[in-house]
């Protein structure tokens, strides 16, 4: 049977009756730790070293030379760092260390559901959906619901799209698309939009001028198409 240093005997006589709550340690594989050392036994393995610091109250973790077969038990601790063939278990994670071999894989958050609000465009009623993604962005398109009578001569029905873009933040940017006798052109257009927030905002950008033929003739920055506005409804 093996036989344990001094130290170990008193530790072992003076806490086999207190039991710490802790659940699971950590595993840190080639590491020592630094901090208060309680105990240190000779001729342990991992397994003992693990069931006397279960059993003692205020042990906080130990570590193990595999070659020597030193285990140290500690109090506290305040770092970890690397050295091969050593090994480490803890309660708590080690301040300032890198993560334990064992530790849990979180799941990626799960992106938030798409939402559905209803705005007024120019006389007509929108739907704006955002469809958020991982990586914090949305997805957003805003068309038509109600389209105003007079849309109908340019081919526009309930469904027919106005914008589509992309939300990071409280930027919004993406393609609007102007619809005419011409068929569909699309163009650059951005804004701020606050989904949280039920006040107007605008998108804005450069919108085409086209002549009779259809072809383009100039860009305009001051027209409603250039200034596409949004009301609560």
């Amino acid at each position: 049977m093996p036989s344990f240093g001094f130290m170990a005997i008193i530790v072992m006589a003076g806490s086999a009756a207190a039991q710490d709550s802790g659940g699971r340690f950590n595993e840190y594989p080639d590491t020592t730790l630094k901090g208060f050392v309680t105990a240190e036994l000779t001729k342990a393995d991992a397994d003992k070293c693990r069931h006397i610091c279960e059993q003692r109250s205020g042990c906080a973790g130990f570590d193990i030379r595999a070659e020597s077969r030193t285990c140290r038990l500690f109090g506290q601790i305040s770092s970890g760092e690397s050295e091969m063939g050593s090994a480490a278990e803890t309660r708590q994670r080690v301040p300032g260390y890198r993560a334990p071999s064992n530790a849990a894989v979180e799941a990626p958050p799960v992106p938030a559901g798409p939402t559905q609000s209803t705005w007024t465009h120019n006389g007509s009623v929108m739907s704006l959906r955002v469809n958020p993604s991982a990586d914090g962005r949305s997805r957003v398109t805003i068309t038509y619901d109600t389209p105003k009578p007079e849309l109908s001569k340019v081919g526009i029905r309930h469904g027919t799209t106005l914008f589509e873009g992309q939300l990071d933040g409280s930027s919004l940017t993406g393609k609007a698309r102007l619809t005419g006798k011409c068929g569909i052109i699309q163009y650059d257009v951005s804004g701020l939009f606050d989904t949280q927030s039920a006040t107007s905002f605008y998108l804005r950008g450069a919108s085409p001028k086209r002549g009779d033929d259809c072809t383009i003739q100039r860009w305009d920055s001051t027209g409603s198409n250039a200034n596409l506005r949004f009301d609560p409804n």
